[in-house]
């Protein structure tokens, strides 16, 4: 059960087969019969202070016996009315898992008053101690249940920095991470995310394709802002991707202008706590594009986001790309009209 940080502060919060219930009671854990684990949620008694409910799954000492998730397929997450017993949505996940022994299978979570349900079918290797170390909680190896300790927020290493021109920083990979565009401008600017997926994939996320956070590539735009502001996307799944670029496009109506006056910036948030801010240098008054920012989520614990800050030719409308070696060219995309 997770505060507004994206971090479980305290052991009373974390509800499993040694502690089947939350302080307050509004989740229960039911234990395992048959092939199933039961979580039953009363949404309305959680704490006001809890912002999501992650739902996760673990192979029991998988670390030290060898198991993974390589070996399960066909696991289900089945959402039902408790008093009925409808099934108000179901989601298979897993195939595409390999040596991860430990699932977040989907996170609930507040939105304008009320509670939505995000599949995520994200993995960790590490098993229970990783999964709970993205959390922000250590766990007490004992021949018992293991018990969840509060971890201190120093531990958590915030870190809230602002890259130079063309420097790199390595932060947590988490089980999502949320960029956003912003801007201050009356002008129309948009947000493209570029991407690579795990298996090759190439694409963009941006005003005509908002994306998916339950498939590939597990990216979503959340719309098009027409005013001065910002654009966000979230990257639900960052296991299942190599790399991202992000880019702004200013729409040939609004005319010539320099990126930089706009004080257009990209804001990379791992969501405990990690804030990366890349802001932009060169006062290019000619371009309708600029790519400001990359993440590298090709190593396994880490991500490398990096500013790379680079402007398209005189007039031209085409678009970056991003390549699966992870390196991008500037005006060789289709071309773009707003």
């Amino acid at each position: 059960m997770l505060e507004e940080s994206g971090i479980c502060k305290n052991d009373d919060s974390f509800v499993f087969y040694g502690q089947p219930s939350s302080k307050e009671g509004s989740v229960k854990h039911f234990g395992s019969t048959n092939g199933q684990n039961e979580i039953h949620l009363s949404l309305n008694e959680i704490p006001d202070t809890i912002h999501k409910v992650a739902l996760t799954l673990t192979i029991h000492e998988g670390e030290g016996k060898g198991g993974s998730f390589s070996a399960v397929s066909s696991a289900n997450l089945l959402l039902k009315d408790r008093l009925s017993g409808e099934i108000l949505y179901s989601f298979t996940f897993g195939e595409e898992l390999q040596q991860e022994t430990a699932i977040v299978v989907g996170e609930f979570y507040r939105h304008n008053g009320e509670w939505k349900l995000n599949p995520v079918g994200s993995g960790f290797d590490g098993g229970l101690p990783s999964l709970c170390g993205n959390y922000g909680l250590d766990i007490i190896n004992e021949p018992t249940a293991p018990v969840p300790v509060e971890k201190k927020v120093e531990e958590v290493k915030p870190l809230i920095v602002t890259l130079k021109k063309k420097e790199t920083i390595s932060i947590k990979k988490t089980a999502k991470v949320v960029a956003t565009l912003e801007w201050k401008s009356k002008k129309d600017l948009d947000l493209y995310c570029f991407y690579v997926t795990k298996d090759g994939q190439e694409g963009k996320v941006y005003y005509k394709n908002l994306g998916s956070s339950s498939m590939p590539p597990f990216i979503t735009l959340d719309g098009d802002s027409k005013n001065s502001g910002k654009e966000t996307v979230t990257v639900h799944n960052p296991s299942q991707l190599s790399y991202v670029l992000f880019a702004a496009y200013s729409a040939i109506s609004n005319g010539f202008g320099s990126f930089k006056a706009m004080r257009a910036m990209a804001v990379v948030d791992n969501q405990i706590g990690q804030k990366i801010t890349t802001p932009l240098f060169e006062n290019n008054k000619f371009s309708y594009w600029v790519a400001i920012a990359k993440i590298d989520f090709t190593d396994i614990n880490g991500m490398k986001v990096s500013h790379v800050e680079a402007y398209s030719k005189f007039g031209t409308e085409r678009s970056p790309l991003l390549y699966k070696d992870g390196t991008f060219k500037m005006n060789v995309g289709p071309v773009e009209f707003k």
